[in-house]
């Protein structure tokens, strides 16, 4: 998730690469495959009051 959120907040690859100790590649593959996970919403998911 940090890096998917690094992503998400502007880093480059390389210096999330360089942060985690792992090559660009592997980041941009595990953006690649995660990065399209939706993360729920706290307004959203919270139940709806009764009337």
């Amino acid at each position: 998730m940090a890096i998917l959120r690094a992503r998400e907040e502007g880093a480059t690859f390389g210096s999330i690469a360089e942060a985690a100790g792992t090559s660009s590649q592997a980041v941009q593959e595990i953006v690649r495959r995660h990065g399209q996970v939706q993360r729920p919403d706290p307004a959203s998911s919270a139940a709806a009051p009764a009337k």
